[in-house]
């Protein structure tokens, strides 16, 4: 039995959170994890329940989640130099290794209570918060939105767990993402749709983080701009997908023009790889998904896309069938990487959509990745959404 069978309740453990007066209007935690969906987490992983028993284990045997993890940056200069496919890469590939350590060190502070995870985590968010100064060079942008999706992820974790976070280091972490890496993605992307994807979901983040409800509004008005042009329906669109936002020229489809109902969910880059078509459902998914926690419809708003883009791409991951000569030529690049997890918890733990292709390749790939973790925006999916607080009650777990 796997994930994607609902999950009975266990008594919640005692929340962190339980106690703390927050004033705003914002949900915290509330960037891609709640309070309550932790607290869900953490109780599973105490009953020794499936997945996320196996899951935690994972998480501490993994480099990322190693008590003794070394930090690798920032570079001295404080800058990080990113060319086109990490030529040059100055700081870049350390930096995605250290947020998505800091992530999961918070979530493993969380769920066991160690202080040493804690500890760790706020040693790497402050070397970054007080000494990350810029990025440069062409993917300067996309290593600002890639690291933008994981930072606040940990940073709220560890803001609102008593884990310890001094009030000067939270401010100068605050400044970092406000002041280095929201104004290199703020505008969003008129280039493939991944790049604007992740930088949607930095921007949610950050925009949760630091209690910007303006900014939130933009990120959000930029996904329902962005998400109709990525994610094909023939009912919505038409026989042509639509023009890309922020494009100065044609829409690149990669060669894809004419297409029709079979095809529904295709999305703008699933011909050029699946690599980085994943890329653009998980930013997609991520950013719905905070959304959905400060109370805003993301998901809702284009269900009729989402849903079919994760069936449709599932199936192409499985490789059961040859691929039709109507997607990109009968030919696909596949990459390995693709969770789901995120948009499959939304449609079929919480609301009960079949989801069969998408089921099949969570149990048989995904829960068998030995360590999930991409270092961009996938860290640990099936330990934070393998099954929704919500959806408690309707099944039973299976233990140790």
């Amino acid at each position: 039995m796997s994930l994607l069978r609902r999950i009975a309740p266990v008594a919640l453990a005692a929340s962190f959170f339980s106690g703390i007066c927050v004033a705003q209007a914002f949900q915290h935690p509330g960037v891609l994890v709640s309070g309550p969906q932790l607290d869900f987490v953490k109780a599973q992983v105490k009953a020794k329940a499936e997945p996320f028993y196996s899951e935690y284990q994972k998480a501490v045997a993994s480099e990322y989640g190693a008590l003794d993890y070394q930090l690798q940056g920032p570079p001295s200069t404080g800058i990080i130099d990113c060319g086109p496919v990490s030529h040059p890469d100055h700081g870049c590939h350390a930096e995605d290794a250290d947020a998505s350590a800091a992530y999961l060190q918070s979530m493993l502070w969380y769920i066991s209570e160690d202080h040493r995870y804690a500890d760790n985590a706020i040693r790497i968010v402050n070397a970054y918060g007080h000494n990350l100064h810029g990025y440069t060079n062409s993917n300067a942008p996309l290593q600002a939105a890639w690291s933008g999706e994981t930072w606040p992820r940990s940073a709220e974790i560890l803001r609102y767990s008593h884990a310890g976070w001094k009030p000067e280091d939270i401010a100068a972490f605050s400044a970092m993402l406000t002041k280095v890496i929201l104004p290199l993605i703020h505008d969003g992307s008129g280039s493939n749709g991944n790049w604007e994807l992740s930088m949607i979901d930095a921007m949610t983040g950050i925009a949760v983080f630091t209690d910007d409800h303006a900014l939130l509004k933009h990120a959000e008005d930029l996904w329902l701009q962005r998400v109709p042009a990525y994610f094909y329906n023939s009912a919505l669109d038409g026989a042509h997908p639509r023009r890309l936002p922020r494009a100065s020229g044609e829409t690149s489809w990669y060669g894809t023009t004419n297409l029709n109902a079979s095809v529904d969910g295709m999305a703008q880059e699933t011909c050029r790889d699946l690599g980085h078509t994943s890329y653009g459902i998980s930013s997609t998914m991520a950013a719905a998904e905070t959304a959905h926690i400060q109370g805003d419809k993301l998901y809702e708003a284009e269900e009729k896309r989402l849903l079919p883009a994760l069936e449709f791409h599932a199936h192409l991951l499985l490789r059961k069938d040859p691929v039709p000569t109507l997607v990109c030529g009968g030919a696909v690049h596949y990459a390995q990487g693709a969770t789901f997890v995120v948009g499959y918890n939304e449609y079929h733990n919480r609301l009960g959509v079949p989801l069969p292709e998408t089921k099949e390749w969570i149990e048989q790939h995904v829960e068998q990745y030995p360590v999930p973790v991409d270092m961009h925006m996938f860290v640990f999916e099936p330990l934070t959404h393998g099954a929704d607080v919500s959806s408690a009650g309707q099944g039973a777990p299976r233990s140790h």
